[in-house]
């Protein structure tokens, strides 16, 4: 069941669809071709691994998830590129590779907000398995974006207004509360049925940063048609309608007013040289 929720949050409706295929173009804006290993973090049933496959580079798969990795093992679409892709079990925090081992990273689904207190450590680990040089492609969850997500949720399900009653309760308040990097805390009996961290761009760039990352780009997830179904549906009946649709969000999507009203934001970063090490003139 877990496996089919994880596929569908990038299918059916079409805002959905617009969420996958704006980070499938950000991937393959960045990432492009070239031989070497990639890593993807947190595969999942492996919505994404097609698109970083294309990249002609061997891929390696880590998912904590044994469910997940098995229905990535299975998908058909991955036949083609199944010389070149590897699965690995293990934690995104204790990573089994060697030091720089990676030309890239690839981690969409989220994985730093999942890691909450742990965040930390995650990057860390990144920066120590790819080289210097090498690129990280990672998906942030925002605050206000989440938020969204949350409230449009409620009111698909009818609790709006008892949510926006006590938002407290519901964590709204913690949530979006003045800060680059808010937690909401494990609480089963209230909203929280996980722990989770949410980070705005300059957060985001304060934890790269620490971990040894630059940023290069980013983007917002559909700043203007998620959470619009009217909208989406409609560019979706016509090829040339979502062509257009999808340029405008990738352009409005690199406005710093925008960063946050998405799902999310994806940013590319590149790993700096070690301490101590000079840097390259090539």
């Amino acid at each position: 069941m877990r496996v089919g929720r994880e596929w569908q949050r990038y299918s059916g409706d079409a805002w959905r669809v617009l969420a996958r295929e704006l980070r499938e173009r950000f991937v393959r804006l960045h990432l492009g071709k070239g031989r070497g290993w990639v890593l993807e973090l947190g595969p999942g049933p492996g919505r994404f691994t097609p698109t970083i496959l294309s990249s002609k580079g061997t891929v390696v798969a880590v998912d904590f998830s044994l469910p997940m990795l098995r229905a990535l093992d299975r998908r058909k679409s991955l036949r083609r590129g199944r010389a070149r892709l590897r699965s690995v079990r293990a934690a995104g925090e204790h990573l089994p590779f060697r030091d720089g081992a990676f030309r890239a990273t690839v981690a969409l689904g989220n994985l730093l907000g999942f890691s909450a207190s742990d965040g930390a450590r995650l990057l860390a680990e990144i920066a120590r398995v790819t080289k210097p040089g090498g690129l990280l492609i990672l998906d942030v969850a925002s605050p206000v974006g989440a938020a969204t997500d949350f409230l449009e949720l409620t009111a698909k399900h009818r609790d709006l207004l008892r949510v926006l009653r006590r938002p407290g309760y519901y964590f709204l308040t913690e949530v979006v509360r003045d800060a680059d990097r808010t937690h909401q805390p494990y609480a089963p009996k209230r909203w929280g049925n996980w722990e989770f961290d949410f980070y705005t761009p300059a957060g985001a760039d304060q934890v790269l940063r620490s971990a040894g990352f630059r940023r290069v780009d980013r983007m917002a997830i559909a700043p203007i048609g998620a959470y619009r179904d009217r909208l989406t549906r409609s560019a979706r009946r016509d090829p040339r309608a979502w062509k257009t649709l999808r340029a405008f969000e990738e352009h409005v999507g690199r406005r710093s007013g925008t960063l946050e009203t998405g799902h999310g934001f994806v940013v590319a970063a590149v790993r700096l040289p070690l301490r101590g090490q000079r840097r390259s003139r090539a």
